[in-house]
């Protein structure tokens, strides 16, 4: 049994950094529940990293943005500000999600109902 259960633990680890690109993609290109639903997944992810002793560093990566520019590096606020507060996050990853969710899914209502662009957001 032990041997089974190992390369299934080892495969989940593989999977993980796969699962966390996954959830950038959509946060670029999907509406706004996608967006919302994966900004909150990036969070809950932050925060166990952050209790498995992830340093931030290794987390900046999903905040990166596409540039098909001149090579710099530029950061999404939103993105950045989300992982770098769960770092912060005393309570459970899944208060964490549900909190960035909900407050997400509230500041894009608003923006739409306002009659603004939701690429404001991403500014």
């Amino acid at each position: 049994m032990k041997y089974i259960i190992t390369p299934l633990c080892l495969l989940s680890f593989v999977a993980t950094p796969a699962l966390a690109s996954a959830y950038e993609a959509i946060y670029t290109v999907g509406t706004n529940e996608q967006q919302c639903y994966a900004k909150a997944m990036i969070g809950f992810d932050s925060v166990i990293n952050s209790r498995l002793g992830v340093v931030p560093e290794h987390a900046l990566r999903l905040a990166l943005k596409d540039n098909s520019g001149a090579g710099e590096e530029e950061y999404s606020k939103e993105i950045l500000k989300t992982v770098l507060d769960a770092y912060l996050w005393k309570n459970s990853p899944h208060s964490y999600a549900i909190d960035i969710f909900y407050s997400c899914a509230a500041e894009r209502g608003q923006l739409d109902k306002a009659g603004g662009a939701s690429e404001a957001i991403f500014q």
